[in-house]
């Protein structure tokens, strides 16, 4: 059995991601593969957001910490899959109307697939992918949706099939 080469890593910055831009459009391109996103924030800080065992049974299932996860548009047996972005957080649900009264409302053509308190945020994006401003989106959201202070770096998981 083959196994998958590790991902690549890139870590960038909110002001600089032309690197990850790159990237994302390179998986575009060959129809296949993904990007995980995780902001950089203070190892202190983020302990102190990680619940323990009693308190994690309580609260909202997903991670204190945001990830974003970009994923390329593919083609295949089943037809054509459009590109998506998905978040997964700890803040609970209705994460899009929370985003949107931060001043973050989804730009024309993206749709819902999933707002979720367990699974998180799916967002079908237009075809084909504006990537810069899918990759803009994320982050934003990422920020607004982290318990606490982020850097403005941030970690790419580039993913290729």
């Amino acid at each position: 059995m083959a196994r998958r080469p590790r991902p690549e890593q890139i870590e960038f910055t909110v002001t600089d991601p032309a690197a990850v831009i790159e990237a994302i459009g390179e998986l575009v391109d060959a129809r296949g593969g993904w990007v995980n996103l995780y902001p950089e924030v203070d190892e202190d800080e983020a302990a102190a957001v990680t619940p323990s065992a009693v308190a994690s049974i309580f609260r909202a299932p997903g991670p204190p910490i945001p990830q974003a996860t970009l994923i390329a548009p593919t083609e295949g047996r089943r037809g054509r899959k459009p590109a998506q972005l998905g978040m997964t957080h700890g803040v609970g649900s209705m994460v899009v109307r929370r985003l949107a009264a931060e001043g973050l409302a989804l730009p024309d053509g993206w749709k819902v697939v999933q707002d979720h308190v367990r699974r998180g945020l799916v967002v079908r994006l237009d075809d084909p992918p504006d990537v810069d401003r899918a990759l803009t989106w994320a982050l934003r959201a990422g920020t607004l949706l982290c318990p606490i202070a982020t850097t403005g770096g941030w970690l790419a998981e580039v993913h290729r099939s």
